[in-house]
């Protein structure tokens, strides 16, 4: 029987705002500098981090998650709407558990009614002017299932046994940023968030707004003690984010899909895992958990690539190559000829997040 293993991943996570989770730091005995998403969107990225591949559609096929790699109890729960069994997140777990399969009185009605039909869309509209009802009389919730819902879920469903795959995903540092302890209302860092992701923020809403993101990250960070203590000490895990977050830089908030390295690079944190090469693509996760090579996999890479739509990207440990030019990780202009040359042979798969299902997009605010 394998060790316990765990893979957790957080929508949005900057690498420079790592220091303010100091639990999880302390649990993960080893941090990799130069870890990179294979695409700037949730869309592109999972498929990479679940089964290996470069995202050539939308979602997984039969077979392709690291999660069919584990013969023991295997256990996701995911909060993006993105990452459900719409798109074959589902595959390989004996337990999984999405936005899209909670059991809410809405599921149950799009059970019965095909995405995007007349049907769909009224009762869609109903859904919606009830939970706006609701919101004045009950209060505004969190936007996405909050972290200590995954931790406790999660805990009971492996309780009692030796061996198990884990795969959680959390969005407290996706937009719109509304932590328990803010400075304001949850409604009013809700309406703030999006206000500023839109560009039309003054420069004290963007500072707020800075400061509502970082909390949420100390906040998950604090949910995630429970989870750190509860696990055994010999669990295998692999911690990261499945892309970066702007946040003001060129007057650009959220991650619009572009290649800059506050999307690509990624914090990276391992326990009990043997070391990687000197660059970590995300796309080499299946092969660190399943201890043999899964997809594209490669624990011994001098090269990272990424893509959105048809922009692509080349990345080493000194330089990142796009169709833009090459700088080095601070910025400065640069030449590298070789690493240029293995950004023209790489084939993009041109994912983007409108490629999503219409609905899907609703709910996490892009439409």
């Amino acid at each position: 029987m394998t060790p316990p293993t765990l893979l957790v991943t957080v929508d949005s996570l900057r690498y420079d705002h790592l220091s303010g989770m100091s639990e999880t730091r302390a649990r993960l005995d080893d941090w990799h500098e130069n870890a990179y998403t294979t695409c700037t969107a949730t869309l592109g990225s999972f498929p990479g981090i679940i089964a290996g591949k470069y995202a050539e559609g939308v979602g997984l096929e039969p077979g392709e998650s690291v999660a069919n790699a584990f013969d023991d109890a295997t256990v996701g729960i995911t909060t993006n709407h993105l990452l459900s069994d719409r798109y074959g997140y589902q595959d390989g777990f004996g337990v999984f558990v999405s936005p899209d399969s909670d059991g809410s009185v809405k599921d149950k009605v799009g059970e019965r009614l095909t995405i995007g039909s007349p049907s769909y869309k009224i009762a869609s509209a109903v859904w919606g002017t009830f939970q706006r009802v609701k919101q004045r009389f009950v209060g505004v919730s969190k936007s996405f299932r909050p972290a200590e819902s995954v931790v406790d879920s999660f805990l009971t469903h492996v309780d009692g046994k030796e061996g198990w795959f884990g795969w959680l995903h959390f969005m407290e540092p996706h937009y719109p940023y509304d932590p328990d302890g803010g400075d304001v209302s949850r409604s009013r860092a809700q309406m703030l968030s999006r206000k500023v992701i839109s560009g039309e923020g003054t420069p004290e809403q963007e500072k707020l707004v800075r400061e509502l993101y970082r909390r949420e990250i100390r906040e998950l960070d604090e949910k995630l003690a429970r989870l750190w203590e509860s696990i055994p000490s010999e669990t295998r895990i692999v911690f990261c984010a499945d892309h970066g977050e702007l946040l003001g830089e060129d007057g650009l908030w959220g991650h619009p899909g572009e290649i800059r390295p506050e999307l690509l690079h990624v914090p990276f944190g391992t326990a009990n895992v043997p070391p990687t090469g000197d660059i970590i693509s995300l796309v080499d996760i299946p092969t660190l958990l399943a201890e043999e090579q899964w997809g594209a996999g490669d624990l011994n890479r001098d090269t990272a690539y990424a893509s959105y739509g048809g922009e692509k990207a080349a990345i080493d440990v000194d330089h990142i190559a796009s169709e833009d030019g090459t700088m080095t990780h601070d910025g400065d202009p640069a030449s590298a000829p070789t690493l240029e040359r293995k950004l023209s042979r790489f084939d993009s798969g041109g994912v983007v997040k409108e490629d999503a299902l219409k609905e899907d997009l609703e709910e996490l605010g892009y439409l």
